[in-house]
């Protein structure tokens, strides 16, 4: 893959064939993002996704022969101009992204996502890759679930299938054991609990026991999982995963990671909204190490802008990932606290939601400190 990239000049029209067995698509990514004034709008910045952010320029990014990519920077105020030169499809093409850009979303399970969330992590896995063990005993879990909320945390996820590279699935029942006390309980006490599963029935279960939201690190591949979520009404949230976690790490292969992941979601979007999920019960998440290099993992966190061109609200999870220490001194999960915050922190300035996080104080402290120094 080679990127070429350019600066504020003219960029060839809008395409986007690669649907129909082509390979010429154009992207656009917000950059020159600062906090949303009265001023800024009246200077020709336009809103990212309706929050309190706004951008200047954008990176128009196309595919062309092979696995070439262009990008090219423009003022945001040019898009359509010069999109239009290449006629009115290329001007369409242009007004529709840059409305999913900056068209306003709607709450997610009862949170505005004009603010950001934080969602702590509860792993009932007594071999999660950061915390396994810890919370192995539906009581220690639950301990652990009160004081994260008690810390700002607005979504508990409770998994019972550890993911990390290399893993083995478990049982149904299993998994059962492991979370649907934990999310009966936490339910019952008014939580919002989203329930961190792959399987279907698994879905159904944790939605019978209270959980208000379905995080799949699968996407709803699953068969029967988006007729599942469709029919219940439930938030979902699709995360991206090249390959499965046992192989995913084996290799892990992109043209340009930031829009292959891209087109994938947009993809399983379509096909969760075909099937009668409404797009408004829809988050992404780019699966920051779930079949990635730290090379595509960084890619990703200097594009998460991008992902709002998805037109729904962006998760991210970074939390004790082992991208953090392959930058740093090879550190043990536990001891990668501060890359965490640090990365949650500039995923913000980019206009990410909610953030997925075993570190909930810390994490809390960074993003208000983040948002106080970028001026909202």
């Amino acid at each position: 893959m080679s990127v070429t990239r350019k600066a504020d000049f003219a960029f060839p029209p809008f395409t986007d064939d690669k649907h129909q067995g082509g390979n010429s698509r154009t992207w656009l990514k917000p950059v020159g993002i600062v906090a949303k004034t009265r001023e800024c709008l009246e200077a020709g910045f336009h809103p990212l996704a309706d929050g309190p952010f706004a951008f200047s320029h954008l990176d128009v990014i196309q595919s062309g022969k092979g696995s070439e990519i262009t990008i090219t920077r423009i003022e945001a105020g040019r898009l359509l101009k010069e999109a239009g030169a290449g006629g009115d499809a290329s001007e369409e093409q242009a007004r529709a992204q840059l409305q999913k850009l900056t068209e306003p979303r709607e709450d997610f399970a009862g949170l505005s996502m004009k603010a950001w969330h934080v969602m702590g992590i509860i792993n009932t896995t007594p071999d999660s890759f950061s915390d396994g063990g810890d919370h192995a005993e539906a009581e220690i879990a639950l301990a652990s679930a009160r004081q994260m909320v008690m810390d700002g945390a607005r979504i508990l996820d409770v998994g019972g299938e550890s993911t990390r590279p290399g893993a083995d699935e478990v049982s149904r029942d299993e998994e059962r054991r492991r979370i649907l006390p934990v999310i009966r309980t936490l339910a019952g006490e008014g939580v919002c609990v989203s329930a961190d599963t792959r399987h279907t029935e698994i879905m159904a279960d944790a939605l019978a026991a209270g959980a208000r939201i379905i995080n799949d690190v699968g996407g709803l591949r699953a068969e029967g999982a988006v007729e599942l979520v469709a029919r219940s009404n439930a938030p979902a949230i699709l995360m991206h995963m090249q390959g499965e976690p046992g192989t995913m790490q084996a290799k892990p292969q992109y043209s340009y990671a930031p829009t292959d992941i891209f087109d994938w979601l947009e993809d399983r979007i379509n096909t969760a909204v075909k099937s009668g999920i409404p797009k408004r019960n829809l988050a992404v998440d780019p699966g920051f190490g779930f079949g990635k290099t730290p090379i595509h993992n960084m890619e990703i966190m200097a594009n998460l802008s991008l992902f709002h061109g998805l037109g729904v609200p962006v998760v991210l999870g970074v939390s004790r990932k082992s991208t953090i220490a392959h930058f740093s001194n090879n550190e043990p999960a536990k001891q990668r606290q501060p890359g965490s915050t640090a990365l949650a922190a500039l995923a913000r300035a980019q206009g990410v939601q909610i953030f997925r996080v075993h570190d909930v104080p810390e994490t809390m402290q960074a993003l208000a400190n983040a948002e106080a120094m970028l001026g909202i």
